[in-house]
This record gives structure tokens, C-alpha cells and sequence, in this order.
């Protein structure tokens, strides 16, 4: 197996004398607070989240409204005041979401054995005893910084789109890494994560995100037609990778579950729409088993086969 840190592409972020400039001291004092919250109880944490959450919620009006739409359209059996509900629950989850990401990044064996439920390695496991390369399968939902914790169980690799702030970069690159994973830059294209693939590694594909119409096709979500990148199906082709699900959801009594499914059956598919369609399905009964968690604040609708955007 080639080392991670000899595949190209990998986004190292050091630490510069410059990140203690005081332009950045307010979000040091960010990080600051949540690392300190590991020693808070977990009533607590739940209490701080809740405030938040209604902060977020009232102060983001654009969120807001994005997160209603999305529910409208994948569930449209629900009244009103059910998706009311729903929204307002997702940005309370969302916020909660940080201080699991503050046990993920900083928590030591104890707190991570105690936070975090992970199910499902044995598919992973036998997909890797019977020879396959693989690629993990996830969607963007609140919990979804928790996908990275698999590096403790297994060679691990993923994306990441780098941040603006670049303390915020430093902190959330150092704690992505913690267990020995390592992310590529987007920017980087397909290259390094096929050569991971191919290399032995566990490489986290996240597809769910409308990204224009240039390399889409319209694949169903919820009943709805979503632009979709197909690529997933190219890749498994490429690296004759099994794809297995994984997905991420917070518990009702504190923690977080990381669950693993059965690598996907007849994927890829003989079609670009068929592997899309596929993979929209398997996200949708994910979504169902924790319809306030998925990440409903962005616009997944937003290139239309009608040519009319839902979120002016």
C-alpha cells in the first residue's frame, strides 16, 4: 500500500505565526470554547445547542427558507406544521453537531469509545478479505464530520473543499487527521482518489450536492428530479471498487451512530442515469430513518430540467 502521504493531492495545512494575528483571535476564541466543551456535561451541551439552534434559525432567514422549500418537495404528505417542526429541529441538530465534531477532533479513546456507535465493519471487512477495492459511500447530514472516524479502524481518505478562514482550515484539517486519515483538496480533481482507491485506501465519496448542469444528469430524490453527478458509477468502473454505504446520524440520548450497509448490488449500473438513480435511492432511505439530520440548508434543487430555480 503506497503511504498517504506520498499521494498527490493530499491538503497539508502547518501552523504559520501569522494565524495569531488578532484579526483572528475571535475565532480562536471560537475554538477555544468548543474544545472546552468536552468537560461540559452532556445536558449541557444539549442546552447550549438548543440556544443556538434557535439563534441560527432566526437570524438566517436565507437558510431558512431553503430548508422549507427542500421539505416541501420530499415530503409533501406532511402538514405544514410537521415540516415547521422538522426545520426547526434540523437547525437545533446542526448546532448540536459541534460539539460531537469537538469530540471527534479533540476527545481522547474514552470519550470517542463512549460518543460514538459505529455498526456495519464487517462489510467493509469482508469486502476488503474478498479482494475489492472500496469506496464508502456518504451524504452531507449534520453528523457527517463523524465519516472521518472511520480512519481509526481502517486506511482512510476523503475530500475537502478548504476553508476561507484559515485557522478554521488548521483546526479542521488537524482533527480530520487525528487518526491517520488524510483529505485531498477538491481542486485537485478525481486523480489522487482514484490512486488511493487503487492504493488499498478507503476513499469517502460525498455526491449529493447539485453542481450545475455542465456534468449532471436528472436522477430522482425523493420523487423529485435532481441534478446528479454520476460519477460515482465511472469510479467503481475505474478502480472495480464495491461501493459501500455509510452514513452518520445523532442520538436522541447523546452520541452519535456511524452505521456501514452491504456494498451496493449490480452497481454500477449499464447507464449514467441508472448509477445516479441508484445512489439517489440509497441516500433517500438513509434520509428516511433521520429526515430532520440531512443537510436540508443546501440547495439541492437548484438546477432545474425546467430551467426555473425553486429558491428565488
Amino acid at each position: 500500500m503506497i503511504a498517504v502521504s506520498d499521494l498527490p493531492g493530499a491538503h497539508r495545512v502547518r501552523f504559520a505565526w501569522r494565524l495569531l494575528a488578532p484579526r483572528h483571535w475571535p475565532t480562536w476564541g471560537a475554538v477555544a470554547f468548543l474544545r472546552a466543551s468536552l468537560y461540559l456535561p452532556l445536558g449541557a451541551r444539549a442546552r447550549i445547542a438548543d440556544i443556538l439552534g434557535r439563534l441560527y434559525y432566526r437570524g438566517n432567514r436565507k437558510r431558512r427558507r431553503i430548508a422549507a422549500t427542500n421539505m416541501g418537495l420530499c415530503f409533501p404528505e406532511w402538514t405544514a406544521e410537521r415540516r415547521e417542526r422538522a426545520v426547526r429541529e434540523h437547525f437545533r441538530l446542526a448546532a448540536l453537531a459541534l460539539f460531537h465534531m469537538a469530540v471527534l477532533w479533540w476527545g481522547d479513546e474514552r470519550m470517542l469509545d463512549c460518543c460514538l456507535q459505529v455498526v456495519g465493519l464487517e462489510h467493509y471487512e469482508a469486502a476488503r478479505a474478498a479482494g475489492r477495492n472500496i469506496i464508502v459511500l456518504h451524504c452531507h447530514c449534520v453528523g457527517l464530520e463523524a465519516s472521518l472516524a472511520l480512519s481509526r479502524y481502517f486506511p482512510y481518505v476523503g475530500f475537502v473543499k478548504p476553508l476561507k478562514d484559515p485557522v478554521l482550515d488548521f483546526v479542521m484539517t488537524r482533527g480530520r487527521e487525528r487518526f491517520g486519515g488524510r483529505v485531498f483538496a477538491r481542486e485537485t480533481g478525481m486523480r489522487p482518489f482514484i490512486r488511493a482507491v487503487k492504493a488499498g485506501y478507503g476513499a469517502s465519496y460525498v455526491p449529493d450536492e447539485d453542481l450545475g448542469p455542465k456534468e449532471s444528469v436528472y436522477a430522482p430524490f425523493f420523487g423529485v428530479p435532481a441534478a446528479t453527478l454520476p460519477t460515482l458509477g465511472r469510479l467503481a468502473r475505474l478502480t472495480d471498487a464495491a461501493v459501500i454505504p455509510c452514513f452518520t446520524r445523532l442520538l436522541p440520548r447523546g452520541g452519535c451512530e456511524l452505521w456501514l450497509e452491504p456494498p451496493l448490488v449490480g452497481f454500477p449500473t449499464d447507464s449514467p442515469v441508472g448509477d445516479a438513480t441508484v445512489m439517489n435511492a440509497t441516500i433517500e432511505r438513509a434520509v428516511l430513518k433521520m429526515p430532520e439530520q440531512y443537510l436540508w440548508t443546501m440547495k439541492r434543487f437548484k438546477t432545474r430540467d425546467t430551467g426555473q430555480s425553486l429558491y428565488d
